[in-house]
């Protein structure tokens, strides 16, 4: 609330057309962040509007309808900035932008159930960017969680985690390899960590998984349980009911 505040302060103030885009790309964050999406979109298409040859500020209006969970207007934005952009070679910040596109645009056909595009939207990244460890650990979580390539996506979420050893999402994917294949206690060891450091619902339902593989029925249904809430709570609730079904299917 202080930084919408405060960003607005900026951008309502007389100032060159450059500084006023500047002041409204951060707060149509803020405003998203606080939840105001409408407004939001608002002060990044003026911002947009001002910048028309700054990939950034053209990206900041797909995040949004992205963060705000409007997939099919965000696939469209995003969509929008890469025909205008994927060509361009032109500076450092345009390729960032293009892969910060097309990660996102992977993880929109995730959600729409399109494997083969979200896989293909990561090779791409790849493409450009071998050793993008976080192109390189959502490729090898896609595969891993598909039960192929097995030991390629292995490798790859290895190289991820011994880059950033405290990131949760990682860890949770080197767990999910290792358990699909079939190394359930070094999996339990990955996950467990993984959970302390970030108890999100997809991981604590992993690991609910490798519990009862463990054949630890009770320890697999505390944390399946603790992920329907996490799923509740993110409005989730068609993997709520499928993470419920586990629980009710052990004894």
């Amino acid at each position: 609330a202080e930084a919408i505040k405060v960003f607005r302060r900026g951008a309502e103030r007389k100032a060159k057309p450059e500084e006023a885009a500047v002041f409204l790309f951060y707060l149509a964050g803020s405003l998203e962040m606080a939840g105001q999406t409408d407004a939001a979109l608002d002060a990044a298409r003026k911002a947009a509007e001002q910048k028309k040859d700054t990939p950034r500020f053209a990206n900041r209006v797909a995040w949004i309808l992205y963060h705000a969970k409007r997939y099919a207007e965000a696939d469209r934005a995003y969509r929008e900035v890469l025909a205008k952009y994927a060509s361009d070679y032109g500076s450092a910040e345009v390729r960032q932008v293009v892969r910060e596109a097309r990660l996102a645009l992977s993880n929109l056909a995730v959600i729409a159930g399109k494997m083969p595009e979200a896989e293909q939207w990561l090779e791409e990244v790849l493409d450009e960017f071998p050793d993008d460890v976080s192109a390189q650990n959502d490729l090898g979580y896609l595969w891993a969680d598909q039960a192929k390539h097995l030991d390629r996506a292995h490798g790859m979420i290895r190289n991820a985690v011994e880059k950033e050893p405290d990131n949760a999402a990682y860890r949770d994917s080197l767990g999910w390899v290792l358990f699909r294949k079939g190394k359930i206690s070094e999996a339990l060891a990955e996950l467990e960590k993984a959970a302390r450091a970030e108890p999100d619902p997809t991981v604590l339902e992993h690991l609910g998984d490798a519990y009862r593989a463990a054949g630890q029925p009770e320890k697999a249904k505390q944390s399946w349980g603790k992920a329907v809430e996490a799923y509740r709570k993110s409005h989730e609730d068609q993997k709520a009911n499928n993470t419920q079904q586990k629980i009710k299917s052990l004894p």
